[in-house]
Formats: C-alpha cells, sequence, structure tokens
C-alpha cells in the first residue's frame, strides 16, 4: 500500500508539474507577451490559485496564483490517497514551481538586459533626430525583435488608443521582469512630465546598461567551471581511470602473478 501511494504521488506531482506551457511561451508570459491562448490554457489552475490567494489577503499576481492553483491541485490529488502523501506532493509542487519561477524570471531579465543596450541606442538617434518621445518609441519598436520591442510595441499601441504616453512607458515596469526597464523607462518619462533633457539621460541609460551586461556576463562567465566540476568528476575522470590506470594496474598483477 505504501509503494502504491508513493507511486501515485508521483504520477500526481509528475501531471502537475508537465501541465506547464513550453518554455517560449513561459518566458513570454513573464515578459509580459504571452498569447491569449496561453493565458486560457492556465485559467483553471490561476483562478483557483487566485481565490485561495484572495483569501489569505494576497495580491492578485499570475506566477504565484498558477503556483498556488498547481499545490493546491496536488494536495486534493495526493490526499484523496493519503493526507500526509498530499501534503509532500503539494510541498514539492510549491518549491519545484517556485524555483522554476524564479529561474524563468532571472532568463527574462536576461533577454531584456542583453538587447537594453541597442534600444537605448535607438532611442537616443531617434530623439537627436528631433522626435519626440511618442514618435521615437513607434519608430523604435518595430526594429527591435526581442522583449525589450515587445514591450515598446505594447506601449506604442496603447498611446494610439489614447492613453497618456507617460502612463503606457509606466505601465511596463509594472512585469514581473520589468524592472530591467525601467532604466530605459525613467528618461522617457521624466522627458514627459518635467521636460528634463532626454539626450544625456539616454546616454548615461546606455552606459549603465553596457556596464549592468558587461558584468553580467561575467558572472556567467565565473559560473562555467563550476558548471564543469560535475561532468569533470563523474564522466571524464572515471574514463581517464578505466582506459589509463586500470589496464596498467591489470597487467602489472598478471605480471605478478607469473
Amino acid at each position: 500500500m505504501t509503494a502504491l501511494a508513493a507511486v501515485w504521488g508521483a504520477v500526481v506531482l509528475w501531471g502537475v508539474l508537465a501541465w506547464r506551457p513550453s518554455l517560449r511561451v513561459r518566458l513570454a508570459r513573464f515578459a509580459a507577451l504571452g498569447p491569449p491562448s496561453s493565458r486560457r490554457r492556465l485559467r483553471p489552475a490561476v483562478s483557483l490559485g487566485r481565490a485561495l490567494r484572495s483569501l489569505a489577503g494576497r495580491p492578485p499576481d499570475a506566477a504565484a496564483d498558477r503556483r498556488a492553483g498547481l499545490a493546491a491541485l496536488a494536495l486534493v490529488a495526493g490526499g484523496a490517497v493519503d493526507v500526509t502523501l498530499g501534503l509532500v506532493a503539494a510541498a514539492g509542487c510549491w518549491l519545484v514551481l517556485r524555483r522554476r519561477t524564479g529561474r524563468l524570471r532571472r532568463r527574462a531579465g536576461d533577454d531584456i538586459l542583453a538587447e537594453l543596450p541597442e534600444a537605448v541606442d535607438l532611442l537616443s538617434l531617434a530623439a537627436s533626430a528631433g522626435l519626440s518621445v511618442r514618435l521615437a518609441v513607434e519608430a523604435v519598436a518595430p526594429r527591435l525583435e526581442g522583449p525589450v520591442g515587445g514591450a515598446l510595441r505594447r506601449a506604442a499601441g496603447q498611446m494610439r488608443l489614447g492613453v497618456d504616453a507617460a502612463e503606457a512607458l509606466e505601465a511596463l515596469t509594472a512585469a514581473p521582469s520589468g524592472e530591467r526597464l525601467r532604466l530605459l523607462v525613467r528618461p522617457l518619462v521624466d522627458s514627459l512630465r518635467y521636460g528634463s533633457p532626454l539626450g544625456p539621460a539616454l546616454e548615461r541609460a546606455a552606459a549603465v546598461s553596457r556596464a549592468e551586461r558587461r558584468r553580467q556576463a561575467e558572472l556567467a562567465a565565473r559560473r562555467v567551471p563550476l558548471r564543469l566540476l560535475f561532468p569533470l568528476t563523474f564522466c571524464v575522470l572515471p574514463a581517464f581511470v578505466l582506459l589509463t590506470i586500470v589496464p596498467t594496474v591489470v597487467q602489472s598483477l598478471q605480471l605478478l602473478q607469473f
């Protein structure tokens, strides 16, 4: 019975974790670019999690709502076999999804940071040509294919619908990974609201974004030896021992026997 419960819990946990969109859709969701079909696909779990979190007085959050909803489903499914199994399945689902959410947010932030200096340079070029902030955003957005370009296209679409340009740009920083966009949005909003010079502010933002991107690249390069430690220890070194040392030892033992 215990083995059956463990197998059932593993199946439930696998099913809960498998019920998720692809990596590209998840990254687009965190960058607020997800298509409506993916949102409909996650609506049951998100609705359940949102209801549970609202009872606890928590504000709406798509990622947290989905995590809470899937953990609740794992608890119910595992609790049908055993209460302890349900609690373990819910806790495991929560921890795995929380870790995955943090990893996806970091990846989305890295993608934004990789495109940010080019976006700032293009906006600075458009501003130096005499374009207003709104026209500069509309001119630059189609020329960027990453998350920054998608965010600017979304802001340009809201401006065309009559939303204030400053409000449309500030809304970009409300996304889970939108904190990286603050370096780009702040000079544009300050220019719109306070009339501050746009060119020097964008030049400073470009310098800061390039320095931050260089720092992230250096951190990634420092993590490479740690990532190579596992294959080096468990793949390369055992193969070296089997191919070089073991034949020598076997041959030596055979010679000693004679």
